[in-house]
């Protein structure tokens, strides 16, 4: 009969554990996954067979990946994050006006320049960061009002 590892249990020794899991990166398999979901994602928009799914996601994304830019992993540029927004407001807008969901090629470009972000992200930031840009992601999506940054004391 296989037997539990005796692991310390105390309160302080689970924060430690979890902190020195916040610092390594998520594995492969897991950032392939969500690395072709987004791409899966995006090449049905091109194609012309988008979802508002689809599209919700790759909205995500583009928030996360500066999320995620903003604790130094990455850049991602004001304005290469309005334009790729723009597009998939676009693509949004005429799946819900005409029920076709899709992107053009300007569009496509964009929101692809932000997902080799997102792909690079998912390649190096530390599963600490990505957890705490999903969190963000959520507490925003939620409606809850963003806290703004603590200013540095000297």
């Amino acid at each position: 009969m296989a037997r539990t590892l005796p692991f310390n249990r105390s309160p302080q020794a689970t924060r430690a554990r979890l902190a020195k899991l916040s610092l390594v990166p998520i594995t492969k398999r897991e950032a392939d996954l969500l690395s072709l979901h987004a791409h899966c994602a995006l090449q049905a928009l091109i194609d012309g067979h988008g979802w508002l799914n689809g599209v919700q996601s790759l909205t995500e994304i583009l928030i996360l990946t500066s999320f995620v830019a903003e604790a130094g992993y990455g850049q991602i540029s004001r304005q290469t994050w309005l334009d790729a927004e723009a597009a998939l407001n676009a693509a949004f807008v005429k799946g819900r006006d005409e029920a076709i969901w899709q992107i053009d090629a300007d569009g496509c470009a964009r929101v692809a320049t932000v997902l080799a972000m997102h792909d690079a992200q998912l390649d190096g930031a530390p599963l600490g960061v990505l957890a705490g840009a999903s969190e963000r992601l959520e507490r925003l999506k939620a409606g809850e009002p963003e806290p703004l940054p603590q200013k540095k004391r000297a």
